[in-house]
């Protein structure tokens, strides 16, 4: 349904929008899209291809609808919410197609900063997997932060979140998982932009061989407009130089997002 959605958005914008272009600097709207906690609304429509995944060292794909809406606080504070909603495509032995379970994050942000720029707040999971071998059975939550520098040129930051299980099915395996998304994004003119950011994952639960997840690879970042319509765009590659002994050694990441700046 996302799909069908952002397609059809997109078709409209082609065939009806006006033939004045928008104002807004390509290369500036692409730094914007960098920022996790930017006030602007977002709906961007992600999309992981991971290969050699699980015994069978099969193709496995996770599609990914992550919106981000802000809520201005105060004159100063700003609550930016961001959502993932993950639809999973596993082959065999699992051969299972479905819902994974969803994620909701909060950041606390002040609207006024410039060069660095940081959020606090909490996240939450929820075990909305379905089938239920999609799903970790486990509500989660935790603490997220981001802290970046917007330069002229360069945006450079990290993300962090550290989530546990606190309830769910007593059958499953509890959660105490590390996230970090370092990353380090050039931009050139026109919107375009070089990015280096590795999603690296510490499953503290697992033996000491199989704790992390290491990528290594680069992705490239577009910003355009399809009449009025915002958009951006972009395409990576990377290879795990450590994952677990069933996780995939390397993946393709793509996504599209429909952009609404103020």
């Amino acid at each position: 349904m996302a799909l069908i959605f952002l397609l059809s958005v997109t078709s409209f914008n082609t065939l009806f929008a006006q033939e004045a272009k928008p104002k807004m600097d390509m290369t500036e709207l692409a730094k914007k899209t960098q920022n996790p906690v930017e006030s602007m609304i977002q709906v961007p429509l992600g999309y992981y291809g991971n290969f050699n995944w699980g015994p069978d060292k099969n193709f496995a794909s996770t599609l990914e609808l992550k919106p981000v809406v802000p809520v201005k606080l105060s004159k100063g504070l700003n609550l930016v919410l961001r959502a993932i909603i993950p639809v999973v495509f596993l082959p065999k032995p699992v051969s299972k197609t479905g819902l994974s379970d969803i994620q909701i994050q909060f950041y606390f942000a002040p609207s006024k900063t410039k060069k660095f720029i940081w959020g606090l707040g909490p996240m939450v999971t929820f075990p909305t997997g379905a089938p239920y071998e999609l799903c970790s059975g486990k509500w989660t939550a935790g603490p997220i932060g981001v802290g970046l520098l917007m330069m002229k040129h360069w945006v450079v930051g990290v993300l962090v979140n550290q989530r546990w299980s606190y309830a769910g099915d007593g059958s499953m395996p509890d959660v105490n998982q590390l996230y970090i998304n370092a990353f380090a994004n050039y931009n050139f003119k026109h919107g375009w932009a070089l990015s280096y950011a590795p999603e690296i994952y510490a499953n503290w639960k697992e033996k000491p061989a199989d704790v992390w997840t290491v990528p290594v690879g680069l992705a490239g970042i577009k910003a355009f407009h399809i009449g009025k319509q915002m958009m951006s765009a972009n395409l990576g590659y990377y290879y795990n130089v450590a994952c677990p002994a069933n996780g995939a050694n390397m993946y393709v990441k793509a996504a599209i997002s429909l952009l609404f700046p103020k």
